[in-house]
């Protein structure tokens, strides 16, 4: 008989503590739907002394992001506690929106603005299911 998977076994216990430091959305409520928006979910893993530049240049890049990419819906940055990691939670309209800030200074991914402080991995997904309270 086959023995049951426990995610345990894939991948090893982790557990951090994270805070925002960067919110920014088109407007006031920002309202997560299922459908055809593009999610973004991207980790940014870092020294904890390169922790503190990092949340600053975010902070300023999400501003520029916001203003220049017309297909951004909402950022929303966290950093970890423990100061080895940053997690981004975009939405996008478009697959296509998505991808076209990659051809911007600064998000390009032959010079982006984390260079020299986060390795960076991100992957995009579709929301299929949300409950919300209430």
């Amino acid at each position: 008989m086959p023995r049951p998977t426990v995610f345990g076994e894939f991948f090893p216990p982790d557990s951090l503590l994270l805070e925002i430091t960067a919110s920014r959305s088109l407007s006031v409520e920002v309202e997560i739907v299922a459908g055809d928006r593009i999610t973004h979910l991207a980790e940014f893993r870092m020294m904890p002394s390169n922790q503190p530049e990092m949340v600053k240049r975010t902070t300023t890049e999400v501003d520029r992001a916001r203003s220049n990419s017309p297909g951004l819906i909402s950022a929303t940055f966290h950093r970890s506690l423990d100061g080895t990691r940053m997690f981004n939670y975009g939405q996008w309209e478009s697959k296509e929106a998505f991808e076209a800030i990659l051809k911007q200074p600064g998000f390009n991914p032959d010079q982006p603005y984390w260079e020299g402080l986060a390795r960076n991995e991100f992957h995009l997904y579709h929301v299929v299911y949300v409950e919300t309270a209430g």
